[in-house]
């Protein structure tokens, strides 16, 4: 059964035709920025990490990044925190940001 919209329904289709519009010229993608195919443009800060992401309440998040501010914090940085004082809870050992 294959939903509407769905990635597995495209995975079987074949190529739309390439057509050029008159006049147009022909836009390479190897010769297009790198930065944008290649992922290098991620942020210095971003480099050897890996997103984690969780879905909260309105009321959970907006108190999450108040008291980050009040406290000169990141939401990212008052989150490493919280991670690292569970992970003590749990009895591992803090791994940092």
């Amino acid at each position: 059964m294959s939903r509407k919209g769905s990635l597995l329904a495209l995975r079987d289709r074949e190529p739309a035709p390439k057509s050029e519009a008159p006049g147009k010229a022909a836009i390479n993608p190897a010769a297009a920025d790198s930065t944008t195919t290649t992922g290098s443009a991620t942020a210095p800060s971003r480099q050897g990490k890996k997103a984690m992401t969780g879905y909260f309440s309105p009321e959970m998040s907006f108190a999450m990044h108040m008291t980050a501010r009040k406290n000169g914090m990141s939401l990212q940085d008052a989150m490493g925190e919280a991670f690292n004082d569970w992970l003590r809870k749990m009895g591992e050992s803090p791994v940092g940001k």
